[in-house]
Order: structure tokens, then C-alpha cells, then sequence
């Protein structure tokens, strides 16, 4: 048993352990003596644990001085992910920064399956006690810069590379439990008599809804890549486990799927198809439409590829004489035009971004399959991450398919 698994159980004793007291406890009364043994048993299975994660630590200490130790080393994931498919123990770095993600799990209240599970937000690295030097556990020198600068910002290409985050939307990372999010009407304002009382200006209050939704995908890895130990090859995984966050995410937020608890509602649902060509007075009615209901600001344009071939080939004037194109130099009538695959059909969808949010919760759960296609020489990572997406304002957006060619 490898001492992530070790960690994995005592967790597990710790927590039944706590769920004997608090049954006593909410019962206002003493342990019986089933539960007394069984709270001993408990106990004495939990010092069982700690003293085998001891005796890794010491034999770990003990390595020759010609061995490379691994403990203090910056964190790697293409290393820990090969430990964990050649059923090695996680260093103490990765150790580290495993745990740090458990608790993070723990903390916005999401269970976790996989062997690695890294921490998302520089505030839950703030407790990590990984190896320094000379091997002394107890440092926060060295090891703990090794996280922070090697963990931190695995979510950061999701805000470079996603068409909704360069448009405007905002992504929030690290929530705890559902979360509502403010939402204003705005205020009323009336004429009245000279002597005619005031009514009230209140707007009204209303709250979006936004809970942790299961998102999981996977990337299979080569054994040969893994072996390899350069910050090229640790930056391709890492982008590769993002873009496939990222792709499924968008996919959906760009799609046209209606919402259900277990996924977020695409800007595409319930949007029929046109039945006639795009006019650029299509166009300006969607931006009316926004206008008549007081959306303005940075807006932009998503649109996919097909939809983005369709707005550069069609005049402007509707004639062929009109050399003018609807979408010109990466704008449509001086607004800008985001490009991306995720986009659904001949989709085009104009918005104020900012008011889409993106929640992120707990932790990046990464399970380690060497067995799915060994055969092909492959290990299978399956991703689980927890994600919502919504408007905050539905009326800040205009959607609509392209009639198709």
C-alpha cells in the first residue's frame, strides 16, 4: 500500500471514529461498549497507520548518499503519475501536495476517487510541510517553494485559452458549497407632482444559483512519455489535462443542451436554426435586441468557425457589387468576433460577457488507469473536476444558428 493509500484510509477511520463520538454526543450520553471497542479498534487501526507512514518516512531518510532522493525535488506530475503506475510511493513533495488537495476537496465539500489530487487555489498551499534540505520534513524552506511555484496556476491556461474567458465571462475558482450570486434589477425612477409623495426607487433583488457539477474526461499518456523528465515534457501534460477540461467545458457553455443538475444549460438551447441567410440587418437587431434591454459595455462576439466563414463571405449590403463583408479584420459593425470550435452548428452568440460566470470548486482529481490500454503501451488519466456555468443576466445575451449551407 503506498502511503497516499495509507493517508486515504486513516481519513477514512479518523472520520468514522468522530461519527461513534458525535452519535453519543447529539444523544447526550456515554459511548456504549460496542461502540467503546469499536471506537478503540478505530484508534488503534489509525496509530497502526501512522506508525507504517513513519517507517516509509525513515526508510526514505535512510537512502544511500549515492542515491537521487527524491524528497525536496519540485513537484512533478509526470513523475508522480508514473510512481503511482508502476506502484511506487509519492515522494514527499507529491505527498504534499496531494494531501493539500484533499483538503481542499474536504473544504467546498466534494468527494474524491483518484491517486493525485492537486490543490487549485495559492491559499490551500499555505500549510504545506514538504521535505527541505538535508531531508529535514520539518522545513517550510525549499519544499514549499518547490509547490508553490510548480502547483500553482494549473487553471490559469483556462481563463488564456477559453473563447468565453477572452471575451469577458468570469471565472471563480476555489468555492465552497452552492453559491448565490447577487442579481439587481436596477432602480425606478418616476415623475410626480409637486406635492405628490415619493414612491419607493427600490430595485429588486434576486440571486443565481450556482452548485458543483461533475465534469470528467480523460488523456492517455504513453509509459514512454512519462519517463521523460524535462519542463517541456511536464508542460505538455499539464496543458493537455487543461485543454481537455477546457474543451468539454466550453462545449457545453457554447452547446445546445438544455441545463440539468448534472450540467450547466448551453446559450444554444431552445435557439431554432434561421431559416434565411444572415443579413447584416440580423446583426443590428441582435445588438438592438441587448440595447432595448439596458446591456451595454464591452460586448463581443463568439462565434464558430462555419458561423465565422458564413459572416466573412456575406456582404455587407446584401449584393454582390458590396465588397464589404459583415465581418472584417476579426470585428462585426466594430464589435469583436472570438473564434472557436466548442462553438455548437453555425452558432453565433452575442453578449455581455462579464455577466457569464464560471464556478470552479475543490480540487483537480486525476486517477491513474494503467491497465485500460496497457496493451497499447498507454496510461489512461481520467480527470474529475466540479464546474457550473451560467448568466448571471440571461438577458445580456443573443443567440442564433446560422441557417445552414
Amino acid at each position: 500500500m503506498t502511503s497516499l493509500e495509507l493517508i486515504e484510509k486513516r481519513e477514512k477511520l479518523r472520520t468514522q471514529a468522530q461519527q461513534v463520538l458525535e452519535t453519543a454526543q447529539k444523544e447526550q450520553r456515554k459511548l456504549t461498549d460496542d461502540e467503546q471497542r469499536h471506537y478503540n479498534a478505530l484508534c488503534k487501526d489509525m496509530a497502526d497507520i501512522n506508525a507504517e507512514i513513519e517507517k516509509m518516512q525513515r526508510s526514505i531518510n535512510a537512502r544511500p548518499a549515492g542515491e537521487a532522493r527524491k524528497a525536496g525535488k519540485p513537484f512533478s506530475l509526470l513523475r508522480a503519475i508514473n510512481d503511482i503506475a508502476n506502484a511506487r510511493p509519492l515522494d514527499d513533495t507529491a505527498a504534499a501536495v496531494v494531501e493539500e488537495g484533499i483538503a481542499q476537496m474536504r473544504k467546498s465539500g466534494q468527494s474524491y476517487s483518484g491517486q493525485l489530487v492537486l490543490p487549485t487555489e495559492a491559499r490551500a498551499l499555505d500549510n504545506v510541510i514538504t521535505a527541505g534540505n538535508n531531508g529535514d520534513s520539518t522545513s517550510h524552506n525549499g519544499g514549499k517553494e518547490n509547490v508553490a511555484t510548480d502547483v500553482l496556476g494549473i487553471l490559469e491556461p483556462l481563463r488564456a485559452n477559453m473563447a468565453v474567458t477572452k471575451a469577458g465571462a468570469t471565472l471563480m475558482t476555489g468555492l465552497v458549497g452552492n453559491v448565490q450570486i447577487p442579481k439587481y434589477s436596477g432602480s425606478n425612477v418616476a415623475w410626480a407632482g409637486e406635492t405628490a409623495a415619493a414612491t419607493s426607487g427600490a430595485g429588486s433583488w434576486s440571486e443565481v444559483s450556482l452548485s458543483p457539477k461533475r465534469l470528467t474526461a480523460y488523456v492517455d499518456v504513453s509509459k514512454q512519455f512519462l519517463i521523460q523528465d524535462s519542463n517541456s515534457a511536464e508542460e505538455m501534460l499539464r496543458r493537455d489535462i487543461v485543454n481537455a477540461i477546457s474543451e468539454k467545458l466550453e462545449q457545453t457553455i457554447l452547446g445546445a443542451a438544455a441545463g440539468s443538475a448534472t450540467q450547466p444549460a448551453g446559450l444554444l438551447n431552445d435557439v431554432t436554426a434561421d431559416q434565411a441567410a444572415i443579413t447584416y440587418a440580423d446583426i443590428i437587431s441582435m445588438e438592438a435586441a441587448l440595447e432595448a434591454k439596458n446591456v451595454y459595455g464591452d460586448l463581443a462576439f463568439i462565434v464558430s468557425p462555419a458561423a465565422k466563414a458564413t459572416l466573412k463571405t456575406t456582404a455587407l449590403g446584401g449584393t454582390k457589387s458590396d465588397f464589404r463583408m459583415i465581418m472584417t479584420d476579426g470585428e462585426v459593425d466594430g464589435l469583436p468576433v472570438h473564434s472557436t470550435s466548442a462553438m455548437s452548428g453555425k452558432g453565433v452568440v452575442l453578449g455581455a460577457w462579464r455577466e457569464y460566470v464560471i464556478a470552479q470548486w475543490g480540487a483537480i482529481d486525476l486517477t491513474v488507469d494503467p491497465y485500460t490500454q496497457a496493451a497499447s503501451g498507454m496510461v489512461r488519466l481520467v480527470i474529475n473536476a466540479y464546474f457550473d456555468a451560467k448568466p448571471r443576466r440571461a438577458e445580456a445575451f443573443s443567440a442564433r444558428v446560422l441557417k445552414a449551407d
